[in-house]
């Protein structure tokens, strides 16, 4: 693939999700102070629920429109016909269930939080098939500015409100107002298609979609949600609102790695499935550039999570402080794996592996966290994060398998960012001790001394992988002046 389509795509995901995550995370830690953990837990387990059914809305055909080489002009249209009367069903179901749901979460206000949410489903399905039409076109420039648009105006509506004394109505409001502009702007920018009843058309992808379908549902639904489903059932409201609080730290790195890498790896995979030596360079490259980044990120987050809570948010969340600590590594693992595998993985058409993987995750996660319930939101933190280093091994076989790479040469990528990342965690924790209880001096001063610190590291110790980092940051920036990647792109020892 040209590398001005992939540096292009990638600087608009970053772009897009940059804008996007630092928008909901303003905005999130504005409402967490406005209306307090108990009614953001309220919100945050109708939010569960929705993530949770959200994944019945795709049934695969997306994955299957980005991934074939060619797409018949009818086949976008079915795609949305069963979008949408998915979406349908699943907003009646909602506003049907709400009631007994609450009930089941022993929290009678949750019952009019779905129904008030339930149209959300909806807009999402409407939105599914013109996205990942825009995929496919590699428009992610459209992409990042219908979600950034969405995630700023959803986000001020929703502080408006909190500020006219609504309490967790503020947070409905925010999620349902950010789906319905992102739906109209998706629609705007011409990516829509008209419903058909072209149904042979669904026959031609069934088997790739049901597997991709299948194995999004595990890895999204029940890996990613089961822990926050039965913090929030067993452990109450409040005890979620501090368990979110740290798992949205932790998606965040997640989410900025998949929706910049991520999004844009699978269809330059799939376009590249018949060149395994370009795809382990890429793959090598990717993983190296991830950890140095993840890693280090991530144990400041740990290091600083005492002063950053306090600071952000208020003294009513400390709880969240030794939870947000234990899953930040987790999180860091999360960022430089999830991103690449799956799309390698559905990329070279092996949509049954995917599937297995999608159910020894699930199996594991979910023991790692069932293990952890009973002691409390931390115990649950340090459940999934111990299923997610036994995980690795398993990504570590599968990257080899598929791309002929080495166990040596995967864990030399990972050591340039493990070994950034001691010297900046170390460098900000000494920092604290000199000087204790002044949370914004700390905060400023250590982070400023932590990220000296990784970058004297990098030019001290990993030179040529700074040079890397350099030269794709310029690619991605569309400065560069070399048209192809993977000849000319300076080199370093996998």
């Amino acid at each position: 693939m040209a590398d001005g389509s992939l540096s292009s795509g990638m600087r608009w995901s970053g772009l897009s999700v940059m804008g996007r995550e630092v928008s909901r995370t303003v905005f999130t830690i504005i409402l967490a102070r406005l209306v307090g953990p108990e009614a953001f837990g309220i919100v945050a387990l109708g939010a569960v629920y929705i993530g949770i059914v959200a994944l019945l809305l795709d049934q695969g055909f997306s994955s299957a429109l980005i991934q074939r080489p060619t797409v018949e002009a009818d086949m976008p249209g079915v795609v949305v016909t069963v979008n949408l009367a998915v979406g349908a069903s699943l907003t009646v179901f909602t506003i049907a269930i709400a009631p007994a749901w609450a009930a089941f979460m022993s929290t009678p206000e949750l019952a009019l939080v779905l129904v008030a949410l339930s149209p959300s489903l909806l807009v999402r399905a409407a939105s599914i098939t013109p996205r990942a039409l825009l995929q496919r076109r590699m428009e992610f420039r459209a992409i990042g500015i219908a979600d950034v648009v969405a995630a700023m105006t959803g986000g001020a509506l929703g502080v408006a409100v909190a500020l006219a004394g609504a309490s967790y109505w503020a947070l409905v409001v925010q999620v349902v107002c950010t789906d319905v502009v992102l739906l109209v702007i998706l629609l705007a920018v011409g990516a829509g298609r008209r419903p058909n009843l072209r149904w042979r058309r669904l026959r031609e992808i069934a088997s790739f979609s049901w597997r991709a379908f299948a194995a999004g549902l595990l890895i999204n639904s029940v890996s990613r949600n089961i822990d926050n489903l039965l913090v929030g059932r067993f452990q109450g409201p409040q005890a979620l609102a501090y368990y979110g609080l740290a798992y949205r730290l932790l998606l965040l790195p997640v989410q900025l790695a998949t929706t910049t890498v991520g999004t844009v790896l699978f269809p330059a995979f799939s376009r590249l499935a018949d060149n395994l030596a370009a795809l382990r360079i890429d793959m090598t490259r990717a993983t190296r550039a991830l950890a140095v980044l993840a890693l280090p990120v991530m144990a400041l987050v740990a290091a600083a999570a005492p002063q950053l809570v306090l600071l952000l948010f208020g003294n009513q969340w400390a709880p969240a402080i030794p939870i947000v600590q234990v899953l930040a590594m987790a999180g860091a693992v999360q960022a430089i794996y999830q991103p690449s595998t799956m799309p390698l993985v559905l990329g070279l058409g092996h949509a049954r592996l995917n599937l297995r993987y999608a159910w020894l995750t699930t199996i594991v996660t979910t023991v790692g966290i069932v293990s952890g319930l009973p002691f409390s939101p931390l115990g649950v933190a340090i459940g999934y994060s111990v299923a997610t280093g036994m995980l690795l091994p398993v990504e570590w076989f599968i990257r080899g398998s598929l791309l002929r790479m080495t166990l040596r040469s995967q864990l030399a990528s990972l050591a340039p960012g493990a070994h950034v990342a001691v010297w900046v965690a170390a460098a900000y924790l000494v920092v604290a001790v000199v000087i204790p209880g002044r949370e914004l001096v700390v905060l400023l001063l250590g982070g400023l001394a932590g990220v000296a610190a990784g970058i004297a590291v990098l030019r001290l110790v990993h030179r040529a992988l700074l040079v890397e980092l350099a030269y794709m940051i310029k690619r991605i920036l569309g400065r560069g002046e070399r048209n192809e990647y993977h000849s000319e792109a300076p080199t370093t020892r996998a």
